[in-house]
């Protein structure tokens, strides 16, 4: 029976978290069109959904990433328990930068597990009505009532917090893992890491903002 090893798992794990970092990219991109109107966010919602069959294939493509990378991130967290050792070799300001994104990747990783979940029920499975004094914008109505609620827009930025607080550990892993990280690059990918955090956290918590402030 086929076995992986060790840093093959780490790469599957690190390649299936590249996927998904261009996935929320993608889906970021797409989702600041709601400060342009109902018409243009509806429109690229419209987009995707003519899209028919291959958006299906792209969704279980993501789906197949999601499901591969917690799967053998937990297998990895066990075997490195059992086997009481320590993890391969950091970079020392690497460890110190990223220790505290480190400890709470399982914490991170189990609040964008409830979100997507979540998600799904609110947007994606969810009839695309939103009503907004006595018109039906479709799903650009749907979202702004959904995080008008002051509630579901706080936990909303808790859940953006999270994925970019785990795309900033994670995104430096996956180079370390494939062996680009040296001493001499080290700083600049914790840069980039950082930067994909923030800018990830920032930009999906402006959308719950501004619909607050505007609605």
């Amino acid at each position: 029976m086929f076995k992986l090893s060790t840093i093959q798992k780490k790469q599957i794990v690190g390649i299936t978290g590249l996927a998904m970092v261009g996935f929320v990219l993608a889906h970021l991109s797409g989702n600041f069109l709601i400060y342009k109107g109902p018409d243009a966010f509806n429109a690229y919602a419209k987009f995707l959904h003519d899209l028919g069959g291959l958006l299906w294939v792209m969704r279980l493509g993501i789906l197949a990433s999601f499901v591969l990378h917690i799967g053998f991130t937990i297998n990895l967290v066990i075997t490195n328990r059992k086997a009481r050792v320590n993890r391969y070799y950091k970079y020392r300001n690497h460890r110190s930068e990223s220790s505290l994104a480190t400890q709470l990747m399982p914490l991170t990783g189990t609040i964008i597990l409830i979100y997507i979940i979540f998600h799904l029920l609110d947007f994606t499975l969810a009839d695309k009505v939103g009503i907004i004094e006595g018109i039906d914008y479709g799903l650009y109505g749907l979202v702004v009532n959904t995080l008008s609620d002051p509630i579901h827009s706080i936990l909303y930025i808790i859940a953006m917090a999270s994925v970019g607080l785990h795309m900033f550990h994670a995104f430096q892993s996956v180079f370390q893992t494939m062996g680009v990280i040296s001493s001499d690059n080290q700083k600049y990918f914790i840069l980039a890491s950082k930067a994909l955090g923030v800018a990830i956290t920032l930009g999906f918590s402006s959308i719950p903002v501004y619909i607050l402030i505007s609605f």
